[in-house]
């Protein structure tokens, strides 16, 4: 099954955390996460934050079928606002007027969550629970005091998505699980010359779509670069080079949408692939079930598509399992409950985050964080997924790195990224060089690098 990575990076911060964590929250945080045994028979209620509930069912999906499994507990869903999720929850935390159970997005924050809010229950005792477990890793949510504020619940991971017709009828050689970023350049310059002449508009039609954010770039850099995550507290950028480099030549080649007019005209992704506009598309495995769900809608063609493995760093050694990026998705109960509220709110992060939880989210296409045999065969079996064996191959098999090293600076460092490296390569207004000095200065002059 999937290998994922348990590569994150501790900030030099950590010692003041560990006060921090130990002088805030309830009791539970000091007595390494335990509590009073849930009584199956207590009707209790639980609150659970989610977003976009019209369009988003893994929360619902959650809540049904733990209240399935436990008919005295109730979960009641407060919802969010999905752009501003993060500053919400923020507020309401500060305010102790949290939700008793919610999704912690990525790991951007969860430094800033865990160790700084002093909302978060101690999990340990759940992460404990799952030690030798290979079907889930929970590392990525440990702090450098040993102990876990969030366990995941959605394990994402990029890989290629393409269009199978479009290779077909162009007749290029489409995808085999062994592609380097050269490769991935070598089909979308063949597919730039054949796909007109199959009858696709060289105008509106692209070999590729890049997105616009950092993560389609800085993602894969950081993933697939030895030594990378060490330099990412040290403040050494140098790695970014040749993705940015690669990701300039698709620009200028007209190999993909460039980036300032993804940004001006809000290209979505999911219509640019959707509506085979594209016949590449670099996206997590999120994406999958939203096209599945477009397709039978209508809101996408009707198409044969597939995943493969993302294109490998061609600057490393080769390896047989590929590398690829993504956070995991968690969830975190409340330091302000107690008693069988607590009880109750842990028992649903374990089921959530157990084979129960991933079971339900993987028959409406969502990728989980708990991969069993059983597991992947439900996730294949819903219809209208790609279910060849490359699709599978790029699901299952691959070295999963984390988006955002968890530490102290995380989000500093990421916002510097954004904002001034990654916004200044993609619209010309620097050049790669001169962006990742100013943005490695204005880095170190927010003092968050060891």
């Amino acid at each position: 099954m999937r290998k994922v990575s348990p590569l994150f990076k501790a900030a030099a911060f950590a010692g003041a955390a560990v006060m921090l964590l130990a002088g805030c929250g309830s009791s539970n945080n000091a007595s390494g996460g335990k509590t009073e045994a849930l009584d199956e028979n207590a009707k209790t209620t639980i609150t659970f934050a989610g977003w976009s509930l019209d369009t988003t069912p893994e929360f619902q999906t959650l809540a049904d079928g733990f209240m399935k499994d436990h008919p005295n507990i109730t979960v009641k869903i407060k919802q969010y606002s999905a752009d501003d999720y993060d500053t919400q929850l923020t507020s309401d935390i500060s305010g102790k007027s949290q939700p008793d159970v919610f999704p912690i997005k990525n790991l951007q924050k969860y430094y800033t969550y865990a160790a700084e809010s002093g909302g978060l229950a101690d999990l340990s005792d759940i992460a404990a629970s799952y030690d030798g477990d290979k079907n889930i890793d929970v590392s990525q949510y440990k702090l450098e005091d040993g102990k876990y504020y969030a366990m995941p619940y959605r394990q994402d991971s990029w890989v290629l998505f393409y269009n199978k017709d479009m290779f077909e009828k162009a007749g290029v050689s489409a995808p085999d699980g062994t592609w380097t970023w050269d490769d991935y350049t070598k089909a979308a310059e063949e597919l730039k010359e054949k796909l007109p002449a199959a009858g696709y508009d060289a105008k509106s039609v692209y070999p590729m779509y890049q997105h616009g954010w950092q993560s389609v770039v800085q993602g894969f850099a950081l993933s697939q670069t030895d030594g990378a995550y060490d330099d990412y507290f040290k403040g050494d950028y140098s790695y970014l080079k040749p993705y940015y480099e690669r990701a300039l030549k698709w620009q200028k080649e007209g190999l993909t949408i460039d980036w300032n007019t993804v940004n001006s005209t809000k290209v979505q992704y999911q219509a640019q692939f959707g509506t085979q506009k594209a016949a590449m598309l670099p996206m997590g495995t999120w994406y999958a079930a939203t096209l599945v769900s477009q397709q039978k809608s209508g809101d996408a063609d009707t198409f044969n598509w597939g995943m493969a493995p993302i294109p490998q760093n061609p600057d490393a050694a080769t390896s047989d399992t590929p590398v690829t990026f993504a956070d995991p998705t968690g969830l975190a109960v409340s330091s302000n409950i107690s008693g069988q509220q607590l009880a109750a709110a842990k028992e649903f992060v374990k089921w959530a985050s157990g084979e129960k939880g991933s079971e339900a989210l993987a028959k409406i296409a969502t990728t989980p964080a708990y991969f069993s045999d059983s597991v992947a065969d439900t996730y294949f079996g819903t219809d209208g997924m790609a279910n060849d064996d490359l699709s599978k191959k790029a699901w299952t098999d691959h070295k999963t790195n984390p988006e955002n090293p968890v530490g102290a600076g995380t989000n500093t460092i990421q916002d510097v990224l954004n904002t001034v490296v990654h916004s200044g390569i993609m619209s010309g207004t620097s050049s790669i060089d001169d962006a990742i000095a100013k943005g490695t200065q204005d880095i170190k002059d927010q003092g968050v690098l060891q």
